[in-house]
């Protein structure tokens, strides 16, 4: 990326983040509790919450790596937790935990390589990927019991297209998002560090509960993942963004953000029902 580029790195966007944010503080409500998560799949994984920041997670018994983890919660017993993969220093794990449903969705994010984010648009596009070099695969379950068809279900949803949402991260970062269709969204930034940059990218809506929804985006001129989980009742969200340090892709950074949330407008789409299957 050149010197001069409007573009900057998800570090510097970080940087910018930093001061009076509307990031929700950590919960505490998860230290000392474990569940067992089984998924659709038929396995399963142990999440053993130590302390309000460190968990031990394992599979048939075997441990892996301490992860260090970051709890936040908009609603009573619901929960996102995120982490850094300590196996694979470009693959993080967001989940959201409902206690109560006792279901979970999971987002596994990994950044592309420095010669995958390399590659020309033209040439993702000419061999069918996706323009975005950046990946979210999505897994769900039930807490603490196996998954039936009783379990309810965080299902993808097209409830958000056609809204138009300004977000306020900061008293100096603001941004607005229109809700294109169920694959797509565009960002305007209009004030702070990236503002007047826009673009259209991939993205993801999933149903958690009566106005509470999962969204998920993928950049693909500045290799970055963003999940969020947004209260249309409380207009907040709280989530984070994932992407490399600097231009260098030697270091990568995963930072918390929240905003407070405002509907500009409302247009109309042609999908019929709420909740895809």
């Amino acid at each position: 990326m050149a010197s001069n580029s409007p573009w900057i790195a998800v570090g510097d966007l970080g940087s910018a983040f930093e001061k009076d944010v509307n990031v929700l503080p950590p919960s505490r409500d998860l230290a000392e509790r474990c569940f067992d998560l089984h998924y659709e799949d038929g396995s399963i994984e142990r999440f053993a919450f130590e302390t309000e920041d460190r968990l031990i997670r394992s599979d048939l018994g075997k441990k892996k790596a301490p992860e260090i983890y970051r709890a936040t919660s908009l609603q009573p017993n619901r929960y996102f937790v995120d982490f850094i993969s300590q196996t694979d220093r470009v693959t993080t794990v967001s989940m959201f935990l409902d206690l109560e449903q006792k279901s979970f969705t999971s987002v596994t994010g990994r950044l592309p390589s420095k010669a995958e984010a390399a590659m020309s648009l033209l040439e993702r596009s000419r061999r069918g990927r996706d323009l975005t070099g950046v990946t979210a695969d999505f897994s769900h379950g039930a807490i603490d019991e196996p998954v039936t068809d009783a379990t309810p279900r965080h299902r993808v949803t097209t409830n958000l297209v056609g809204h138009r949402i300004e977000y306020t991260y900061s008293p100096s970062e603001r941004y607005e998002h229109i809700y294109v269709n169920d694959s797509f969204y565009t960002w305007h930034c209009l004030a702070g560090a990236e503002k007047g940059l826009a673009d259209t990218d991939r993205c993801h809506y999933y149903s958690l509960g009566e106005n509470l929804y999962l969204f998920v985006w993928r950049e693909k001129i500045v290799p970055t993942l963003g999940v969020v989980v947004l209260s249309l009742d409380a207009m907040k969200t709280t989530g984070k963004l994932f992407g490399y340090e600097g231009n260098d892709f030697d270091r990568v950074t995963n930072f918390p953000i929240g905003a407070k949330a405002r509907i500009l407008n409302v247009t109309s789409h042609d999908f019929e029902g709420d909740d895809l299957e």
